[in-house]
Formats: C-alpha cells, structure tokens, sequence
C-alpha cells in the first residue's frame, strides 16, 4: 500500500539548448516540446506550476511528489532525453538537443511561485519577442490569467493573488492547444 504522496519543493528549472540553437524559434518543434511536457506531466505525475519555452531554452516551475530534490533531476532528466529522442526522429537525425547542465532554483518562500511565474512569463517580453505576455504562444501565461487554455497542462498554486478567477487556482491543470 503506498502512503500519500508529500507535496515536495517546487524548483525553477532552466534548460539550455545545446550551443544555444534557437530549436524552438520552429513552432513545431516548440509544440513537440509542449505536448512532451504535458505527457510526462500526466504520466510521471509532477506538478507543472508554469512554463515559458524561448527559442534556445525553456524555463519552468515544477514540483514533484517527493520531498527528495534528487526526484526534480530524474524528472528534468526524463524531460531532456524524452524531448530529445523525439525531435532527433523528426528531424531524421542523431544529434545533442540540450546542454548537460540546467538550473534548478528551490522555490520555498510563500508567494515565490507566483512571483517567479510572473517573472517568467515576462521573458518573451524582455527578450523583444513580443509586446505582451500573452501574445507569446508557448507559456502557461493566459492560463494563469483566466485568458485561455495553455499549451501543456498546468496546476496552478491555490495562494494565487487576488484577482484570479478562483475556478482556475487549482485541479488537474487548465490545459489546451495554446491559440
């Protein structure tokens, strides 16, 4: 009989495309990594805070059910070779897709989640990629919004800030084709 499962540290994850190839400039290849993402997330059963995929890396916040860190680096682990594995088959070829290394940044404090996904979903704008959060396809930006569906699923913290539709605060994750 298995116990419940604890409600482990959510991390902010950066990956890093292999020699900052902008891979995911291709809308398909950055919807692969999407319904990826989505896959693992429902199979492995972590919980995907946020998201944000650039055209040379993906940031991300997640959490696993465990309250070992070493259980985020299997996942991240999983991520990157599945991911890989997949777009080497669609583009016919043998090749590294990602850096080795990544960052992984506890996310303790109350509120942190929030304030890191806000943050997050801001870099297309920083980055001069578009004027808006919302106008960049692949994040979790409108679902976190109450705007619309994200391109992979996400579970959405309950201390969301004020101002949040309270029906998308929590659930299996508000998903979608992006759009």
């Amino acid at each position: 009989m298995r116990s419940e499962p604890s409600h482990g540290t959510a991390y902010l994850v950066t990956l890093w495309t292999f020699g900052g190839r902008a891979i995911f400039a291709d809308p398909a290849t950055a919807a692969l990594f999407c319904r990826v993402l989505g896959s693992l997330r429902h199979r492995i059963g972590f919980r995907l805070h946020a998201f944000v995929v650039l055209p040379d890396r993906v940031r991300m916040i997640l959490a696993v059910n465990d309250a070992d860190p070493r259980s985020t680096q299997v996942v991240v682990q999983r991520l990157k070779s599945r991911f890989a594995r997949e777009a080497n088959a669609r583009w016919g070829r043998l090749g590294l897709v990602w850096q080795d290394a990544e960052q992984r940044v506890p996310l303790e404090a109350p509120g942190e989640i929030a304030r890191r996904a806000e943050y997050l979903h801001r870099s297309p704008v920083m980055a001069r990629l578009a004027e808006h959060p919302r106008l960049w396809r692949y994040s979790s930006y409108r679902a976190w919004c109450g705007e619309g569906r994200s391109p992979a699923p996400v579970d959405l913290p309950e201390d969301l800030p004020e101002g949040r539709p309270p029906a998308r605060r929590a659930g299996p994750g508000v998903s979608g084709s992006g759009g």
